[in-house]
């Protein structure tokens, strides 16, 4: 993504200090820009990335064989009751299980890795690796998970790019949409084996699944900040 040189209203100075001698203690201050900049009408470099407020779907990531191993991975893992950080209990009901590293897990941080490299290219974000281990994500009737982003404190502030694995059969089961705001909804996010990508910080959901159940892997990508 190259940055094309664009009008600015105004270039932010580049050094801001008080006033030294007899106008110290004034409150003005001393504005300085970079040598050959202006305050008013400069033409800057300006890179613009029209990615930033999308969603990325790739039908097919994950063989019908494939989803089949990370079901039977996530069955056989001790799971626990889907939680946030902030906010009520009833603002996230599900089960999950984390999928850690080992010797017959390997196979799907590789496939995961080399996916998100690919997404991240297209994103134009610099990534780094995974933080977290994966969520394997499961969804009976009545639950959900309610608007939220995927960044928050701490660690989960660098998160980059959001990744959803879909599992479950489109007819497995009926609701448990997966939505985001001012975005229109993506049938195909439902086939099994769609790889479904976005940035960490869209705002989205699962909406109530209303019968059958829906399975899913999550994971996200870390990297540097962003700046």
């Amino acid at each position: 993504m190259s940055a094309n040189p664009h009008p600015f209203v105004y270039a932010f100075p580049s050094r801001v200090q008080p006033l030294d001698g007899e106008q110290a203690g004034s409150g003005t201050l001393s504005l300085q820009w970079p040598q050959g900049v202006q305050p008013f009408g400069a033409a800057l470099p300006l890179q613009q990335n029209d990615a930033l407020q999308t969603i990325q779907s790739r039908p097919g990531a994950f063989s019908p064989g494939e989803c089949a191993r990370v079901i039977e991975l996530g069955e056989h893992t001790p799971r626990v009751d889907g939680r946030v950080e902030l906010g009520p209990s009833a603002y996230r009901v599900s089960h999950i299980t984390w999928i850690e590293p080992r010797p017959q897990t390997h196979w799907l941080f590789h496939k995961l890795g080399t996916l998100f490299m690919q997404a991240g290219a297209d994103f134009g974000f610099e990534l780094t690796g995974l933080v977290d281990a994966l969520q394997y994500t499961v969804y009976g009737p009545e639950q959900h998970f309610d608007w939220h982003m995927d960044l928050g404190p701490g660690l989960t502030s660098a998160r980059k790019l959001s990744l959803t694995v879909q599992l479950s059969g489109a007819g497995a089961y009926q609701g448990g949409a997966l939505e985001f705001i001012n975005a229109p909804a993506m049938a195909q996010a439902r086939e099994a084996g769609t790889a479904t990508f976005f940035p960490s910080y869209l705002v989205h959901r699962v909406s109530p699944v209303q019968s059958g159940v829906r399975r899913s892997l999550v994971a996200w990508a870390c990297g540097p900040v962003f700046r």
